[in-house]
C-alpha cells in the first residue's frame, strides 16, 4: 500500500544525513588509527624482542591493521548508502510536494489522507474561468500517486542498501584477520543450500548462523547440531521471528546414575536474556524468515559434566493459516537422559503461534515451565521487537526435575489456538502440545518440505 501524502510529509530524511556524517567521521577515525594499531609490537626492534613468538606477533599486528582498514571501508560504504538514500528520499518528497502545490493552484486538490491519491476539483481554488476536466483530474491523480510510489520506492531501496552494508559489517569476523575459523564460509554455504544465494543482509546472516551445521563452543567438542527446515508462505514486512529456549544456569540435574547414588548433571547455557542470542547458545531454537518463507529449527548438543556429548533429534511440526499465522509444535528430548524419561514428562515441549500484524507480530503458546524462553522480531528496517521473555524460575539445578512435568500458556493462546482446526484423532485439547490438524513435519536442509496450509 502506497503511503499517503501526510504520512510521507512526516518523514524526516534530513535525520539520515546526520547519521551519515557520523559514520563518515567514524570511517575517518578508523583510517587514522589503523596504522597505529600494531605499533606497540612493530616498534620493538629485533634485539628488543627475540624468539619464535616475534614473527606471529608481527603478523597479528599487521592483521589488526588490515582488519581496521576493512572496517573503515565497510563503514564508508554504509555511510554512502545512508547519505545517498537521504538525498534520494528528500528529492522525491520535494517533487511530490511541488506537484501537489501546482495541481492545487489549478483547482485540483489532493486528499492528503488517501492512499489512492484521490483528487477533487475546487472552483474556488481554480484560476478564473477554469472548468472541471475529467481527463486532467485523472492525469493529476496518476502523477501524484506515481510520485508517492517513487518516494516509497526510494525508502525501500535505501533500506535494502543499508541492510546490505550492515550485512557486510556483520560478516567481517576474525576470518578477515587471516584467522581461518571457517565460520563465515560455513554459514554462507549453509545459507546457499537452502536459499540458492549468498546472505546479503543482517537477517540473512541470522538465518545463516541458525543453518550452520557446525558447533564452535568448545564444550560441544565439535559434535554437530540437528537442523531441520520447512518452507512457508512469505509475509513481506515481518522480517525474522526468532525463539530461543535456553538453560540459564551453568548446570542442571538430568537424572540419577543407576550405577550409583550420584545425580547426573548436564551443562546449561549459563546466560541471561539476549536480543541478539547466537543459535548455539540454546537448547532448542527456531527462526521464522517471513521475508523468504523459510523456518529453521535447531537442537544443539547436550553435554554432561563428565564430558559426554550427544545431540538429540527433536520432533518439530508446523502449519500456517492463510493470513500468515504460523503454529510450531516442538519436542526436544535430552539425548543423555535415561531411557523412558520423555514418557515421564522429561522433555522440553510446547507450541508457539506467531501472528503477523500491521505493526509487527505477536506471539502466544503453551510450553513446559522449563527452560527459559525468549522471542524477538527483527524487522526489515533494523528494529528489534521483544515479543516474549519468560524466565525458568529460581535458577537452581533442580529446574528440570521440578518444572519439566508442568506447563502453562502465555499470550492470547486460547483465542489463537481456536483459529486452527483440531486434530480429529484427539478427543479434546489435552496436555500440551495441543494437537492441530494438518501439521507438516520439518525436513532436511537439502530438500525441505513445504508447509500445508490449514484453515
Amino acid at each position: 500500500m502506497t503511503p499517503n501524502y501526510d504520512e510521507i510529509m512526516s518523514w524526516k530524511p534530513d535525520a539520515l544525513t546526520f547519521v551519515a556524517n557520523g559514520l563518515f567521521a567514524l570511517k575517518a577515525s578508523l583510517d587514522l588509527e589503523a596504522p597505529k594499531a600494531g605499533n606497540p609490537v612493530l616498534n620493538l626492534t629485533r634485539t628488543e624482542w627475540t624468539g619464535q613468538a616475534r614473527g606471529p606477533a608481527d603478523d597479528r599486528a599487521e592483521s589488526i591493521t588490515r582488519w581496521l582498514r576493512n572496517m573503515a571501508d565497510e563503514y564508508g560504504d554504509l555511510a554512502h548508502a545512508v547519505n545517498t538514500g537521504a538525498a534520494d528520499i528528500a528529492g522525491a518528497i520535494t517533487e511530490l510536494r511541488n506537484a501537489t502545490t501546482v495541481a492545487g493552484d489549478e483547482g485540483y486538490l489532493l486528499d492528503r489522507a488517501s492512499h489512492e491519491y484521490s483528487v477533487h476539483f475546487s472552483s474556488d481554488r481554480a484560476p478564473a474561468g477554469a472548468e472541471f476536466n475529467a481527463t486532467t483530474l485523472a492525469e493529476v491523480q496518476g502523477k501524484l500517486k506515481s510520485l508517492g510510489e517513487t518516494v516509497d520506492r526510494a525508502v525501500t531501496e535505501t533500506g535494502s542498501a543499508v541492510s546490505s552494508a550492515v550485512g557486510e559489517l556483520y560478516a567481517l569476523t576474525p576470518a578477515s584477520l587471516g584467522v581461518d575459523s571457517g565460520l563465515v564460509s560455513n554459514q554462507s554455504e549453509a545459507f546457499r543450500t537452502v536459499y540458492g544465494r549468498d546472505p546479503d543482509s543482517l537477517n540473512d546472516w541470522r538465518i545463516a548462523a541458525a543453518l550452520d551445521p557446525h558447533s564452535y563452543n568448545p564444550k560441544n567438542k565439535g559434535v554437530p547440531p540437528v537442523i531441520s527446515v520447512i518452507k512457508i508462505k512469505p509475509v513481506p514486512g515481518q522480517g525474522v521471528v526468532a525463539t530461543g529456549l535456553f538453560i540459564p544456569t551453568e548446570r542442571v540435574i538430568a537424572g540419577a546414575d543407576l550405577m550409583g547414588s550420584e545425580l547426573k548433571r548436564n551443562l546449561g547455557d549459563d546466560r541471561g536474556f539476549d536480543s541478539n542470542f547466537a543459535p548455539e547458545d540454546n537448547r532448542v531454537s527456531y527462526f521464522i524468515d517471513y521475508e523468504s518463507g523459510v523456518v529453521v529449527a535447531r537442537q544443539n548438543p547436550s553435554v554432561d559434566e563428565r564430558g559426554h556429548v550427544k545431540t538429540g533429534t527433536p520432533m518439530v511440526r508446523a502449519c500456517q493459516l492463510p493470513d500468515g499465522t504460523v503454529a510450531i509444535n516442538y519436542e526436544g528430548a535430552d539425548p543423555l537422559a535415561l531411557s523412558g524419561t520423555d514418557k515421564a514428562g522429561w522433555s522440553v515441549r510446547g507450541q508457539t503461534i506467531v501472528t503477523p500484524g500491521p505493526d509487527g507480530a505477536r506471539v502466544s503458546g503453551e510450553r513446559t515451565n522449563f527452560p527459559s524462553v525468549e522471542t524477538y522480531q527483527y524487522m526489515p528496517d533494523g528494529r528489534t521487537r521483544a515479543l516474549l521473555r519468560e524466565d525458568s524460575g529460581d535458577h537452581t539445578e533442580f529446574g528440570p526435575m521440578r518444572d519439566l512435568p508442568f506447563q502453562h500458556s502465555y499470550g492470547q493462546y486460547s483465542t489463537d489456538l481456536s483459529r486452527f482446526p483440531k486434530d480429529p484423532d484427539s478427543v479434546a485439547y489435552g496436555p500440551p502440545p495441543h494437537p492441530i490438524e494438518g501439521m507438516t513435519e520439518f525436513g532436511g536442509v537439502s530438500n525441505p518440505p513445504t508447509i500445508k496450509g490449514v484453515g
